[in-house]
């Protein structure tokens, strides 16, 4: 009878004993999101990765580790090289997933379509020409909802401002043949790719990025002028963003030529 009395006191009292004695506090989602932001913002992706993943170990539905471990999937996943075919591809498949995810969990949301958006279309880079075009249509439709959902969010008008300047200026025999195999290539024009890029711009006036891509876009339209005076303004500029340095160097690279 005494062995079954200490044996609940026993109990009793583990149930009072801190955390901490049994390997550390219980980790707090809030902060490791802060934390994994932080590294984000310094250029260290891989390391904000691992921490958005730990985020979801604990919380599998939460949504900013979803849709901000998605994206970095996508980032990575395009930094990888030509021979690194296979991991590239995995690296968006899970990109897909984690926003299938949050799309599933938190469809009112409007980074989950756009981290959609996103990995579709580096997915759809290592595809043939049918699936490419098949999945631009869906690309658009997850960049049209995300716009209306936050359209505050520069990066998205970027992605839709890239997004029309391609498909406007793919080649007429590829328009032909996208025609042939499917319900051909979606609606895009070069006035569009111009104006969301600019409003990209005006809402982010320190990326590099978006001033290159700018100028890319007036190089595929033969307005090199334009292009021109955007590289000039690049190579103005300071870095501000992380890794944009060697985008830097691509577009004073990009004016030397002009």
């Amino acid at each position: 009878m005494k062995t079954q009395f200490c044996s609940l006191i026993t109990v009793i009292l583990l149930l009072f004993i801190p955390v901490t004695v049994f390997g550390g506090e219980l980790p707090d989602p809030d902060k490791m999101l802060k934390e994994a932001e932080e590294l984000f913002d310094e250029g260290k992706e891989e390391e904000a990765l691992e921490i958005y993943l730990e985020v979801l170990d604990e919380e599998p539905e939460n949504y900013e580790a979803l849709w901000n471990a998605s994206l970095i999937y996508s980032r990575l996943g395009y930094m990888m090289g030509d021979d690194e075919k296979d991991k590239q591809e995995e690296y968006y498949d899970k990109a897909i997933e984690l926003a299938e995810t949050a799309i599933e969990e938190h469809g009112d949301e409007g980074h989950s379509y756009y981290v959609m958006a996103v990995a579709k279309g580096r997915w759809s880079e290592l595809q043939g020409n049918k699936t490419r075009v098949e999945t631009s249509h869906e690309i658009k439709e997850n960049i049209e909802k995300a716009a209306d959902m936050i359209p505050d969010y520069a990066p998205l008008w970027h992605l839709y401002g890239v997004f029309h300047s391609d498909v406007a200026n793919i080649s007429g025999g590829e328009k032909f043949a996208a025609n042939l195999i499917s319900k051909g290539v979606p609606d895009a024009s070069n006035e569009k790719a111009e104006e969301y890029l600019k409003k990209a711009i005006d809402m982010m006036p320190e990326s590099i990025l978006f001033r290159l891509d700018l100028a890319k876009h007036y190089l595929k339209v033969d307005d090199e002028e334009s292009a021109k005076k955007v590289l000039e303004e690049v190579s103005d500029m300071e870095v501000e963003l992380p890794n944009e340095e060697p985008l830097k160097e691509e577009a004073e690279e990009l004016l030397e030529d002009l």
